[in-house]
């Protein structure tokens, strides 16, 4: 026995109801409704640490700790909930409550109802997401918690989170949604159709009222979680687990005449065995419905109508390989809160687990919401950056700005705008280590490749877009330039101009080319793959239609300084940064 255990305890609040109960989206009602939750660490004397914890589809309130000594297995969410821990009970409220309709405490299928003192089984009321989180409000609301710091929740936890958003946007500060969309796909959906079709058709679940005959949909209900446990997993993770391995001998479990003994079948055969002894199949046919019918589009009239009032910020997590809910879902998401001018952060776990990525891969999912959560005070001294070149940037950035900073690396200038200038906006790196610099700073931050990140926002979702000695590492530096003058009006670029005296005569004199502070790299190890000129640049917006507004070059040498003065700009120029715009009248200084 491990007496160093943190232990938690399962508890059940009565909801305080109107005479009337409960109403439901649906306008039925609940005549009573219990809840069981946990709770960790201590509620601040201004009650502001709360951070609420959203379930997934057959999850329980049971999310960290130990329940007892002699328990093996902590909560289902043990690495991030805890002393120290990204979710730190410590300095947080942490809170977890078993979901409506749920079988882990919660009012459900299997409580008793009042009217009819028997189980309800499928006489419970359909109900949705929107009925879920209303109930965790009303909850919240009895246990005298005034405001959330964060909501967060994965999968159809990550729905929950989304509607606690759009539902209570007065109430919630921060939102964390992970491998979450809002809604299924086609192809989600039709697995959770299968899932619950095995169920029904099962003899023992006689119409939902098998309680009541002392029987369980055993076969059904475990056809069911095998079906979706395979949609949880990826085939990489998959083919790396089972491959096509054989058991020695088949389980005993696998009489059928066309079972085989490959290793895939008889984990699947486990799973389900394991899951029909811990969950209930009614609560399961009406959580998988819930998440299949919740649709913010639809309910809104478009994604972008559904965040347009939500107020917090925001963190979208994705998983590479998931194809339950994959990346491009939750980069809808992101898309549409950008358009909605809302402060969003995003990073994704590259990983080779599928959709169960956000309970396996905790060192980097950690990493990314600590920074979201806990951020810092940063110290200005602290922050290194070249100021003459800032101040070049930021004669160019008029204050109160909105300004999407493309290959922003650790936030350090737009932090520096944010602080001297009150510019506000997104980063964006595909650095996962930078972005988590970035949202340590308090700067919401994307990591996504400029080209993708790009061109999921919408037209005139910024007020300028800095590129700073970005450019030239991009695929396409003329699709760039286009996509910056059309989601602003204003577009500011700096870059290392190769044509600078130094470094031709660096080529000249050695053949080789030339590494300096502003080109660091070697040939065969540089980022830099179309190394790019004044009158190169020049040369492209004049081609283009691109207005060139203002040139500023710059020079850390005294002989280069001198070539800019007299009007040899190519020559004398290390660095260049050019800002550009729809239109404009065409300066150089």
């Amino acid at each position: 026995m491990n007496m160093g255990k943190s232990l938690v305890e399962l508890k059940f609040h009565k909801l305080d109801l109107p005479e009337d109960g409960f109403k439901l989206t649906s306008g039925e009602h609940l005549k009573e409704i219990d809840v069981a939750y946990e709770d960790y660490g201590t509620l601040a004397a201004d009650k502001l640490n709360a951070i609420y914890v959203c379930h997934a589809l057959t999850g329980d309130p049971h999310a960290a700790f130990y329940n007892h000594e002699n328990d093996k297995q902590p909560g289902w969410w043990d690495p991030m909930i805890g002393r120290g821990k990204p979710i730190d009970t410590d300095k947080y409220y942490v809170i977890c409550a078993n979901i409506l309709g749920g079988c882990k405490g919660t009012t459900g299928p299997t409580s008793i109802s009042p009217d009819t003192k028997e189980p309800y089984g499928t006489s419970f009321p359909m109900v949705t997401i929107k009925d879920v989180v209303h109930v965790q409000k009303l909850l919240l609301d009895q246990l005298g918690i005034p405001k959330l710091y964060c909501v967060i929740g994965g999968s159809m936890g990550g729905m929950q989170a989304l509607e606690w958003s759009i539902e209570y946007p007065d109430y919630v500060h921060r939102c964390v949604c992970i491998a979450s969309a809002i809604s299924l796909t086609s192809q989600a959906l039709a697995f959770d159709v299968i899932g619950r079709q095995e169920i029904e058709s099962d003899p023992e679940w006689h119409d939902g009222n098998y309680l009541q005959n002392e029987t369980k949909p055993v076969k059904g209900l475990s056809r069911a979680r095998q079906i979706g446990h395979v949609t949880y997993l990826s085939s990489l993770s998959m083919d790396k687990k089972f491959g096509r391995e054989l058991r020695e001998d088949k389980q005993s479990t696998q009489i059928g005449k066309f079972s085989t003994n490959f290793q895939v079948e008889s984990y699947l055969n486990y799973q389900g065995r394991k899951f029909v002894d811990q969950f209930d199949a009614n609560s399961y046919l009406y959580v998988s419905r819930m998440m299949d019918m919740f649709d913010l589009a639809k309910e809104h009239g478009s994604i972008e109508n559904a965040f347009r009032s939500a107020q917090c910020h925001f963190l979208i997590v994705s998983i590479t390989t998931d194809w339950l809910f994959p990346p491009s879902q939750q980069l809808d998401i992101v898309s549409a809160l950008i358009t909605n001018r809302k402060s969003v952060s995003y990073f994704q776990l590259d990983s080779q687990y599928g959709h169960d990525a956000f309970l396996i891969e905790y060192d980097v999912l950690g990493t990314g919401v600590d920074a979201f959560l806990n951020g810092r005070n940063i110290d200005e001294s602290s922050q290194t950056i070249n100021e003459l070149e800032f101040e070049q940037i930021s004669t160019l950035i008029d204050n109160d700005t909105r300004l999407l900073d493309v290959g922003s690396g650790d936030g350090s200038v737009m932090w520096a705008l944010k602080n001297r200038k009150n510019v506000s906006g997104i980063c964006l790196d595909l650095d996962f280590d930078k972005v988590v610099e970035c949202m340590r700073k308090g700067l919401p931050a994307i990591q996504l490749d400029v080209d993708i990140g790009l061109g999921i926002i919408a037209d005139d979702t910024f007020d300028c877009v800095l590129l700073n000695e970005t450019i030239q590492q991009l695929r396409s530096a003329l699709q760039a330039v286009k996509q910056i003058i059309r989601i602003s009006n204003n577009g500011v670029i700096s870059f290392p101009n190769f044509a600078y005296f130094v470094y031709r005569l660096s080529l000249f004199f050695t053949g080789k080319l030339p590494v300096s502070g502003s080109l660091p790299f070697e040939w065969y190890n540089t980022p830099n793959i179309h190394l790019v000129t004044v009158k190169d640049f020049q040369n492209l917006c004049e081609r283009h239609n691109i207005n060139i507004e203002e040139i500023n070059f710059l020079s850390d040498g005294l002989l280069g300084r001198m070539f800019i003065a007299v009007g040899l700009t190519n020559l004398g120029s290390e660095r260049s940064i050019v800002k550009i715009s729809r239109s404009g009248n065409r300066t150089t200084t």
